[in-house]
This record gives structure tokens, sequence and C-alpha cells, in this order.
């Protein structure tokens, strides 16, 4: 077709002249077949049905409606990569793609280029401990192993914190046995750590062993204020969590006390 020719855009329906919609890029004269495999392209193809190869087109939209779209498929896939990529380093089968974006996150408000493997299994116990609290048994079974096996294969092991998560994940899919052997591991490191005296008065619960968590939470109690006072940048991640455990051990000790 003459370059001076007009056409209507098989994509928009604009008058256009050359080879390509002054409205929104779509080819005027072609491509009609791919040029790799020789499928059948319509003006609004950007890839080829037979084969995959790219056509050229840029007809998704007029410019400027393209980009959310853009942005949002972008997070998506960034956020299946950073939660699967966790599962490669430990050789473990990944989890499906559905799984693992909903797992992740994807589609909130987060600069999800920016994540590590840590802020992927501190993600993944975000959702499994949100789950629990809603009492979404599904949810936790689904992605309650998906979350520990990402805190597991961190470079450098678990830290207390680590610890923490991987044991409330287990107490939320109802294992005492798995949280109590991360507070014995959390307390050989250091005997008065707080989140390994919750962890063992929280798994005892769950096992029915009273006296067991009695005396984890009397632990609890006589450790608080100077464990406090050491200024462990893991208690201010949850610090919630330990007042509400004093508050406990608070209440349990003033009950034990005798009248």
């Amino acid at each position: 077709m003459p370059p001076s020719a007009s056409s209507k855009c098989p994509a928009c329906g604009v008058e256009s002249t050359g080879k390509f919609c002054n409205s929104c890029g779509a080819p005027l004269t072609g491509p009609a077949t791919c040029a790799k495999c020789g499928a059948a392209l319509s003006a609004r193809a950007k890839f080829c049905p037979g084969c995959g190869a790219p056509t050229g087109s840029r007809a998704a939209g007029r410019p400027g409606e393209r980009t959310p779209w853009v942005v949002a498929g972008v997070a998506v896939a960034v956020a299946v990569v950073a939660v699967v990529a966790v599962f490669a380093r430990s050789g473990a089968p990944a989890p499906p793609a559905e799984d693992a974006a909903a797992a992740a996150g994807a589609g909130q408000a987060t600069d999800l280029t920016q994540m590590t493997p840590r802020q992927a299994a501190d993600r993944l116990f975000d959702r499994v401990m949100l789950a629990s609290e809603s009492g979404d048994t599904a949810q936790v079974a689904q992605f309650g192993p998906m979350a520990i096996q990402a805190h597991n294969v961190l470079e450098g092991g678990l830290d207390p914190d680590a610890r923490l998560h991987v044991g409330l994940i287990s107490l939320a899919m109802g294992n005492a046995a798995g949280a109590a052997a991360q507070a014995d591991t959390v307390l050989r490191g250091s005997p008065t750590h707080l989140y390994g005296l919750v962890l063992r008065a929280r798994a005892a619960a769950l096992a029915g062993d009273a006296a067991g968590r009695r005396r984890a939470l009397e632990a609890f109690l006589r450790s608080y204020a100077a464990e406090r006072a050491r200024n462990l940048p893991e208690y201010a991640q949850h610090a919630r969590l330990l007042s509400d455990t004093r508050d406990l051990a608070e209440r349990t000790a003033g009950a034990a006390a005798p009248r």
C-alpha cells in the first residue's frame, strides 16, 4: 500500500496513513501471517497463536490503558518467582504457580521486585497467620508446609525470629511437637529467650500438658524484664505477642497463687 494511502485501522477503526495506525499502532498492512511459522494473524495479535513468536503489533488498547495491566502482570510474575526461588534452593518441587502467587500476596501494594528470600518467607508466614486467626483451616493446610519449607532453606540457617515463625506455623497446623522442637533449639542457644518460652508454653497447651504450660509461663514471667532490657532486634518484630504472653503469664500466676 502506498505510504500516502488512507485506510481504516482494523484494530481501532481510526483512519490512518502509512504502515501503522496513528492512534493505536496496529499494523495497517499486516503482518497477515507469522514470519516464523506462516500461521494466520489477527490485526490485534501480539504473539503468533501457532508458535508464540512476537508479531510486532502494539494494539492492546489506547496509549496509557495498558500500563496498569503490565505493572500488575509483572508484580504477579515477581511474586511467583520470589516464592518458587526458595524451593529451588532446597531442590524440593515448586508449588503450582497459582498457589505461589496467592501465598506471596501478589496484587497487594508491595514492591515485589525488591523481595528477598527472607521477605518471601515472612510473607508466607503472614499469610498462614492471617488464615489461622480467621479460622481458615484450608489455607493453613495449603500454605503452612510451603511457609515452613521457605524458612528452612534460608541461607545462614534460622535465627530466633525465623524459628518463632516456624513454631507458630506448626502450632497453626496442629503440630505441637514441631513447635516444641523449635522452642528447644532457641532455648539451647539462650535459656531465657522469650521466643523459646512462648513456643514452649503454646506447644504444651496444644499437647494438653497443663503443668508444662504453667512452668513455661512462669519462666517467661521471670525472664521478661531482663530479656526486654536487652533490646534484641527480634523482640521488636513481635512486641504484641510478647506483651500478650506477659499478661497471660501474670493472670496464670495470679490464679495459681494461694488465697
